[in-house]
């Protein structure tokens, strides 16, 4: 029996010691080797000035094209939009840059029905997981995730939770300095062709009489003398209650509102939500004229 608990108890210490190995192994990786994500960019990006950075969801992802804003103005650019963010996630970047001491001219952030919307994005909260040593990194996951002791204290248990998305097949591209699929140092993802099948869209009927995220982020802003600039992106002409901008406009005064940009040009959307790569240049080079005529 003794012989027994010895060896259980050996088997026991070598998966825990394996846990720590890995733990700190997986992190040194997507710590130190190319990023593989938005947010593990952002942390490649310490001290750098940036004129424009664009946040939000896929309606920026899909919609801004930095090279051309570059292009058209003169000046550096950004896309962080990452894939079903809310406003709580960009938020959350911004706090990020401003710890990255990432300098900006403007940051400009995507806001249209997800102003009615609260929570954060699962894949932003993943993205976080390698970066939990941080402190602010920890402290915005601990508001986030009930797990969060967890996470942070028992080893490679994070990486094993997500694994689906900061899994080994992440890592060993980081460790190998594999370039992800989009360029990061730009952050564009376009969209190609048009689906008929899913061409419809609809605005919320109502809006919230307040949003606190928003709150926060002129807040947070202006104790860090940040400028940000609200923006809607273009949604296709077959939008219900597509008067909510309006609505918008009058919660959010100087909103960039660019809702109705192509209400006559579907052949520029991938769907009624989303503009295709020909669209979000034809977006990007009006966005970019626009902020040259400020």
């Amino acid at each position: 029996m003794k012989k027994f608990l010895y060896h259980i108890s050996i088997l026991v210490l070598s998966g825990i010691i394996m846990l720590f190995i890995l733990d700190k192994l997986y992190t040194y990786l997507y710590t130190n080797g190319t990023p593989r994500n938005k947010v593990s960019h952002i942390f490649s990006i310490k001290n750098k000035e940036i004129d424009y950075i664009f946040i939000g969801s896929s309606r920026v992802d899909n919609h801004i094209d930095p090279k051309i804003i570059e292009k058209l103005t003169g000046e550096t650019a950004l896309n962080l939009g990452i894939q079903g963010a809310k406003l709580n996630d960009s938020y959350l970047l911004l706090q990020l840059l401003n710890e990255q001491e990432v300098k900006t001219e403007t940051i400009f952030i995507q806001v249209d029905y997800n102003y009615n919307i609260n929570g954060n994005s699962k894949f932003l909260t993943t993205a976080l997981m390698p970066h939990l040593k941080n402190k602010l990194v920890s402290e915005l996951v601990k508001e986030r995730h009930p797990d969060f002791f967890y996470l942070k204290n028992i080893p490679f248990y994070r990486y094993m939770i997500y694994d689906y998305k900061i899994g080994f097949r992440e890592v060993f591209n980081a460790a190998i300095n594999n370039e992800p699929t989009i360029d990061l140092n730009s952050g564009y993802y376009p969209l190609t062709g048009h689906r008929e099948d899913n061409f419809n869209a609809s605005l919320p009927s109502t809006i919230l009489d307040e949003n606190q995220i928003i709150k926060k982020i002129d807040s947070f802003a202006k104790r860090n003398n940040m400028n940000i600039q609200y923006f809607t992106a273009p949604f296709c002409a077959n939008t219900k209650n597509i008067d909510y901008t309006n609505k918008l406009q009058d919660k959010i005064p100087g909103l960039m509102d660019f809702s109705r940009l192509f209400s006559d040009k579907d052949e520029f959307f991938f769907n009624c939500a989303h503009l295709n790569d020909k669209g979000a240049k034809e977006f990007s080079r009006t966005f970019a004229q626009s902020i040259k005529s400020d």
